[in-house]
């Protein structure tokens, strides 16, 4: 019994040794596919300067996403191997849509990780020496959804390096893109190995519910663009509503907020009504030059026949996130976009992006919007205005000394400019005189009054002499 014992227990550890040295054989589970393991993907791949794919140096025009960014071609490129000229020219500049890569949006309805993906892409390309965009194959070709946007890959070169990097690559390594076409292009193994890769690690776009993105608050109130609000109003009417923008005037218990949109180039506006009696808190926000997130209603207002945000509030000691306006930064400038009268009654487009609900593009929402209403509540400057009549109101109200001025454009156009009470530095009031028969160039606010566009003048230096 002893002797077949030890033959069985000889047998036994030989077959537990020859399986150790199995397992210690076996392939090792392939890199990057489990939570644990990171491969850097984007340091695998090299910009081959001598394919057959269209290549330009280019230089950013506008941020305008995480997907999207507007280029302007660089003239006579130091680069070699590369294809001058080949870029079509025609719209001026490069809109160019980055292939294999889908982030959530952050210029209309703004989804989470949106703002953190273009704060993403914009910090890659600031810190570049120089930036490539390349098609997937030998010519360019534009977005199936719109004649108006190029399919590009983006490449850059960190400060202090000396090899390009992929953009798109890096986009979907770091979790901040979901697939769109990303396996059919010419970087599709590797793109696909580096989405895979952040979906196994959970990141970003790809992580629990529960995770907290900083740049996106999960509350009741529909977070927007102030160009999207402004171009779906009606959509939104008495619905919660949060917005950012920058504070450039104050009167008739509201604000007036405006929105820079890097796509149209515009500064879309909008009227925020605090009423009688804000409390304190409120108050120290609504500062002309703070940037705020105002949380609110949209209501129509239809005295004015306009659109306004109201029911803002801010409780000074205990602010509640989800329903209470903050602040977000000081001292920004307002913007004074220089406008031509004759415009403000003209029709604008504006696109939206849009996807299904797998996230694949679908054409774009194009919205008609009438420009100057658009544009209501945002600053702007006319120039070559020349006074052909003016009126003071003397009613006994708070208004008496307000001016009205009709102004005639160069092309003709006739537009009025409506003023305050605006005093001299020694404190006299500003008189109608003073502007007769004059040519000024005047900033201020836009507004409606009896249907029509005017200009509001708030600050007596705001309205300078051209004769």
């Amino acid at each position: 019994m002893k002797k077949q014992f030890k033959i069985i227990l000889s047998l036994s550890c030989a077959l537990l040794m020859g399986l150790t040295v199995l397992c210690a054989c076996a392939p090792e589970e392939e890199k990057g596919e489990g939570p644990g393991e990171t491969v850097d993907y984007v340091s695998q791949l090299k910009l081959d300067m001598t394919s057959t794919t269209k290549k330009q140096e280019v230089t950013v025009r506008l941020y305008v996403d995480g997907d999207t960014t507007h280029f302007d071609p660089v003239k006579n490129s130091t680069l070699t191997n590369y294809h001058e000229g080949d870029f079509d020219e025609s719209e001026g500049y490069i809109k160019a849509r980055y292939l294999a890569i889908n982030t959530p949006e952050s210029t209309g309805t703004i989804e989470k990780w949106g703002k953190t993906a273009s704060n993403f892409t914009r910090s890659k390309l600031e810190s570049a020496t120089s930036i490539i965009v390349e098609s997937d194959d030998s010519k360019w070709n534009f977005d199936s959804t719109t004649s108006h946007r190029l399919m590009l890959w983006v490449w850059y070169k960190p400060q202090g390096e000396s090899e390009y990097k992929n953009l798109n690559l890096e986009i979907l390594q770091n979790g901040y893109a979901l697939a769109s076409s990303t396996a059919n292009n010419r970087y599709g193994e590797i793109a696909m190995n580096a989405l895979k890769q952040a979906q196994a690690q959970k990141l970003h776009v790809f992580s629990p519910a529960s995770t907290v993105d900083e740049n996106f608050f999960e509350g009741a109130a529909a977070e927007m663009t102030i160009k999207y609000l402004r171009c779906h109003l009606e959509d939104y009417l008495q619905k919660s509503v949060r917005v950012q923008g920058v504070i450039i005037a104050e009167f008739n218990n509201s604000v007036y907020l405006e929105d820079f949109d890097p796509e149209t180039g515009l500064y879309f506006g909008m009227n925020v009504y605090y009423g009688f009696n804000a409390p304190a808190a409120l108050s120290k926000i609504l500062t002309i030059g703070n940037r705020v997130e105002i949380v609110g209603k949209v209501e129509y207002y239809e005295a004015g026949g306009t659109y306004q945000i109201a029911g803002i509030t801010r409780n000074e000691y205990h602010p509640d996130p989800e329903t209470d306006s903050s602040l977000i930064s000081k001292n920004n400038e307002t913007a004074f976009q220089e406008i031509q009268p004759k415009d403000l009654k003209s029709t604008l487009t504006v696109s939206f992006e849009r996807e299904d609900e797998e996230g694949n593009p679908l054409p774009d929402e194009e919205v008609s919007v009438i420009y100057g209403e658009a544009i209501l509540g945002a600053s702007a400057k006319l120039s070559h205005l020349k006074v052909v009549d003016t009126y003071t109101t003397q009613n006994g109200g708070s208004s008496d000394g307000a001016v009205t001025l009709t102004c005639r454009a160069e092309d003709g156009t006739t537009v009025t400019v409506r003023t305050e009470v605006l005093k001299n530095a020694d404190g006299t009031v500003v008189t109608e005189d003073v502007y007769r028969d004059k040519t000024i160039s005047v900033k201020g606010i836009i507004e409606k009054y009896s249907g029509n566009y005017q200009l509001k003048c708030h600050r007596f230096d705001y309205i300078t002499f051209e004769d």
